[in-house]
């Protein structure tokens, strides 16, 4: 088994390191010691990742249920259509089994097959850029482009930049 401190290759040309369940569970244990909040374990998670891993949607899905990292409603549905994410770098990709639609806050979300985005910090906080591959549907599907937690006068805020225009959701 790899161990991020002892990445193995995957094997398969690509310069991935190819991470087990074991090395994920460690890294979402590690995560929640470190961190309280569900962003900041995300983020944590993500930075402990390394630049160039892969891992499959089967040993994602057993190392966050062996994590006691709860699933549910819609994010349930994402996962369990994952087959395999890629980080590279700040860029993550997603191959799902199928096309998968959710409904989050009364609003339909696609993700196609194939999904990608770019991983940045802005003022401390995660900003997804770049998105490829995922649309919301208001009247028309709107391609998604930038999703950004920001903080307006110590609240937490979700910025969510679409082909057709901007909102912003409170969160709490």
């Amino acid at each position: 088994m790899a161990t991020p401190a002892s990445p193995q290759p995957s094997g398969q040309g690509t310069g991935l390191t190819t991470l087990s369940v074991a090395d994920l569970a460690k890294i979402i244990a590690d995560a929640k010691t470190a961190a309280a909040d569900p962003v900041s374990v995300a983020v944590q998670i993500f930075s402990a990742l390394g630049d160039s891993v892969t891992v499959s949607g089967s040993d994602l899905r057993e190392a966050l249920s062996t994590s006691a990292l709860p699933l549910e409603g819609p994010l349930a549905d994402v996962v369990s259509a994952i087959q395999g994410v890629t980080k590279s770098a700040d860029l993550v990709s997603l191959t799902n089994a199928q096309e998968v639609q959710i409904v989050l806050s009364g609003t339909q979300v696609r993700l196609n097959t194939a999904v990608s985005f770019n991983v940045a910090e802005t003022d401390g906080l995660p900003t997804l850029n770049n998105i490829s591959g995922a649309s919301v549907h208001k009247l028309f599907w709107f391609d998604l482009q930038t999703i950004q937690l920001t903080q307006n006068q110590g609240q937490k805020v979700v910025r969510v930049v679409t082909s057709g225009g901007t909102r912003e959701f409170p969160l709490g």
